[in-house]
């Protein structure tokens, strides 16, 4: 989740699966621990109507919905006004479907407050590897994986992003086998491996991940964008099975009266992946198995409302028909 403290709205603060401690038991402290996949969607927001709700700041409204079975998906709905301004937000993660949407819409009417929000969409799930006998698959510091997202949306705003403040973010964070945990850091924590942070509608802002402790660090983009890319790519060689979570999120706060911003990928950002050739992928959701993609493309079920999670190079991964 992105933050933004009103007395520096030049700094921004990621905060993701905080406070989310009694919503989901941790895994075991021991080296068979398992990954924990789940949704979540989460809004925060700073506005004079705030109360509080699961957050010590009672000028704040923190709401988050997480779901550990990953059939189940998650969704928030914000939505405050008055004489100030308002500010509405939508977010919703569906593992099950690859579905991540987001909207984050501000208005500053009379300048006498700083209205904020931050609404974010997040998942995470564990990749293992095997061949296509269903042995382990060899990893070697050469076989590279990779993740394509393609994006769809709108940003306006009553001024230029950069000038009132308010970006959009998308995050992946590559995590060691096992140890995916929303109650846990999911970014340059222990167990992370490798991120990837993509800013968009406001290059150069100071963006800054805060963990569960709240520890602060600052992240280095990846890219960062005006407007909204079509899609964006991130290849890497884990060296072996990995975790991953996705965060699709948008803040701002506004100073002045008369501003406004509508941060808009309600849409849904559809996530792809593409493993080391010969290897067949699992998911620890078992939402996702693996189909020959050499079969004629009539023989692979493909519903309109899936989104589809993994063309390889020999195989496609596709979510696992409801039992």
């Amino acid at each position: 989740m992105t933050f933004t403290l009103p007395e520096n709205s030049a700094l921004r603060q990621i905060i993701l699966a905080c406070c989310t401690a009694a919503a989901i038991p941790a895994a075991a402290n021991n080296a068979h621990a398992a990954a924990i996949p789940f949704n979540e969607a989460l809004q925060f927001s700073n506005n004079p109507l705030g109360s509080g709700i699961n957050y010590a700041n009672p000028c704040c409204d923190y709401v988050n919905t997480i779901n550990s079975g990953p059939a189940a998906p998650a969704t928030s709905i914000y939505a405050k006004s008055g004489t100030w301004g308002a500010v509405n937000g939508y977010a919703y993660a569906n593992l099950a479907t690859g579905q991540l949407k987001m909207r984050s819409n501000v208005v500053n009417t009379d300048g006498t407050a700083y209205p904020s929000l931050q609404s974010n969409a997040i998942f995470g799930d564990s990749f293992t590897a095997s061949t296509a006998l269903g042995t382990p698959f060899s990893w070697t510091s050469a076989s590279q994986a990779a993740f394509t997202l393609n994006l769809g949306g709108m940003l306006t705003s009553s001024a230029p992003l950069p000038t009132i403040g308010g970006d959009v973010f998308v995050i992946l964070s590559i995590l060691a086998p096992g140890t995916l945990d929303p109650n846990k850091p999911l970014i340059n924590g222990p167990t992370a491996k490798q991120y990837f942070f993509w800013n968009i509608g406001n290059p150069g802002v100071k963006i800054y991940y805060t963990d569960q402790q709240m520890n602060s660090q600052p992240l280095t983009p990846t890219a960062e964008y005006t407007t909204i890319p079509p899609s964006l790519t991130a290849s890497f060689t884990p060296g072996g099975d990995f975790d991953w979570v996705l965060a699709l999120g948008a803040d701002g706060q506004l100073a002045n009266a008369g501003t406004s911003f509508d941060l808009d990928l309600s849409h849904t950002l559809t996530l792809s992946y593409a493993g080391p050739n010969g290897s067949v992928t699992q998911s620890a959701s078992n939402q996702f198995v693996n189909f020959n993609a050499t079969l004629p493309p009539a023989a692979i079920p493909e519903p309109a409302s899936l989104a589809l999670l993994g063309i390889g190079i020999t195989l496609l991964l596709a979510r696992r028909p409801a039992s």
